[in-house]
This record gives C-alpha cells, sequence and structure tokens, in this order.
C-alpha cells in the first residue's frame, strides 16, 4: 500500500499540473490523474511519480 497523498501535495508544492507531469514522463494524463488520486497504484507508475517528484519510496510505503 502507499500513502499516495505524499505525492499529491508535492505535486501541488512544485505547481505542477497531472498533464505537465505526464508529457515530462511520456504518460497519459488520465494514468497520472488516477495514480495521484489513489484509484490506481501501479508501483511502476507510482516509482516513476515519486523519482520525478524527489519523493523517497520509504516516505510513501505503509
Amino acid at each position: 500500500m502507499y500513502k499516495i497523498d505524499v505525492l499529491e501535495k508535492k505535486r501541488l508544492e512544485k505547481g505542477l499540473s497531472y498533464t505537465e507531469i505526464a508529457d515530462r514522463l511520456g504518460m497519459h494524463k488520465v494514468t497520472v490523474s488516477r495514480t495521484l488520486k489513489g484509484v490506481t497504484m501501479k508501483p511502476r507508475t507510482v516509482k516513476l511519480l515519486a523519482d520525478y517528484l524527489g519523493v523517497e519510496m520509504e516516505r510513501i510505503v505503509q
């Protein structure tokens, strides 16, 4: 399980939109949105987002 709210807070702190993140990581905006809202949590996607946002996995793994 992941504490996805940590990633969403970091996204907001950095002022990034779902579209900006998706474009940068080469994924669909819906994938980013659904992951950061906790709807879907594929480990690979969570790791990519954590790395991009500068959040260590230890902070979000429960």
